[in-house]
């Protein structure tokens, strides 16, 4: 806090009422602005939950625990479609040589009904994808965020991705772990398994993620498996050109 006004309080006296208009923000997005950004479209959550009418609500800045919305992320519940690593299979991976349809043999694929639970455990690690699927413009970065409830159940939904890059279309998917060693974690389909916020850059990027020829995971719906052994054939081009 700091000493203006000749009284304490959490902000100088001359940001006291000061807003900017929403589409003038450059950086991470604070909530009154992401009603308006998901209101409008700009940001496209579907489907968004059954109250999020109260939510976007602009003579209102109430924003309830139930509606998934903090300060700054909104969360994403967990959708139907699990795929977990099987024990048979390849015994190596090989990240230049294993191809996508190689893993994705080794991957068993589980569709959840409403409300159906799925255990998890520290020797499974599941891919899932998330109820809502995600439109980002040309100029919004999307980041990923595990729900602090689960992880002090040791439960992990990303391990190395949190970033959606400019211009992504499509469900996301999570990469979801569990560290407590004999303990199982019943997680269940339509519940908030993570969280998202956004950040908005200066100016959009001049190919978005869906316009990427290379963008392997565009418009999925179901969690993919690896196309790892593709994803630097490039960077290994070049070094062979030069």
């Amino acid at each position: 806090m700091v000493e203006t006004d000749n009284k304490r309080t959490h902000a100088p006296a001359y940001l006291k009422g000061l807003r900017q208009r929403p589409y003038d923000l450059v950086g991470h997005i604070p909530d009154w602005a992401l009603r308006h950004y998901i209101g409008d479209g700009y940001i496209q959550i579907d489907p968004l939950a059954k109250n999020w009418e109260q939510l976007i609500k602009r003579d209102s800045d109430v924003i309830r625990p139930e509606d998934g919305v903090d300060p700054v992320t909104i969360d994403f519940r967990l959708g139907p479609n699990i795929k977990h690593y099987r024990p048979d299979g390849l015994d190596v991976i090989d990240t230049r040589h294993t191809s996508k349809e190689e893993i994705e043999e080794m991957m068993k694929h589980v569709v959840l009904k409403p409300d159906q639970p799925f255990v998890l455990n520290h020797r499974l690690f599941v891919l899932a994808a998330t109820v809502e699927r995600l439109v980002l413009p040309n100029d919004m970065i999307g980041h990923l965020y595990g729900k602090s409830s689960l992880a002090r159940l040791g439960v992990v939904v990303h391990s190395t991705a949190p970033r959606f890059d400019p211009g992504w279309d499509g469900n996301p998917t999570l990469e979801i772990g569990a560290h407590l060693d004999g303990k199982d974690i019943i997680i269940y389909h339509s519940d908030p398994i993570c969280a998202f916020s956004f950040e908005r850059m200066m100016a959009p990027v001049d190919v978005g993620y869906k316009d990427k020829k290379n963008s392997s995971f565009n418009g999925s719906v179901v969690p993919e498996a690896s196309n790892i052994s593709q994803s630097a054939i490039g960077y290994r081009n070049v070094r062979r050109a030069k």
